[in-house]
């Protein structure tokens, strides 16, 4: 029990890096496609924005997975979680078929804030500690 106690924490935040490290790809992968649905969204510079999303995610999703400067990675991706939950996961102006879907994301992002910041304390009370 005292391993798994040990090791749950920087398995834990290494597998929520991976969501991030993941999403960032994928976004590579579907630049125009992702840039397009994001000027569709009346985002400016759609394009911009993009390519500073790929390097938060990215670079957020590996500072998790290693460890270097979690507590940083974890407050810079709560802090991007804001604006985008609200953008693209507005379930309460969302129409009949799509509601349901926006809900689900936008409770979902929701528990991503929640868990970056338990990261983020978690990281402060480990510094206190040492």
């Amino acid at each position: 029990m005292e391993a798994l106690t040990k090791n749950a924490y920087p398995i834990g935040r290494a597998l929520i890096g991976v969501l991030f490290l993941v999403s960032g790809i994928n976004k590579i992968l579907a630049f125009s496609y992702v840039a397009g649905w994001m000027a569709s969204m009346g985002l400016p510079l759609a394009s911009v924005l993009l390519v500073l999303t790929i390097a938060v995610e990215i670079g957020g999703g590996l500072m998790l997975i290693t460890g270097v400067q979690a507590r940083f990675a974890a407050l810079l991706l709560a802090l991007f979680l804001i604006p985008v939950t609200f953008v693209f996961h507005a379930f309460w102006s969302a129409d009949a078929a799509t509601f349901q879907n926006q809900l689900v994301h936008f409770l979902k992002n929701l528990s991503i804030f929640g868990a970056m910041l338990v990261v983020f304390d978690s990281q402060r009370k480990r510094a206190v500690a040492k």
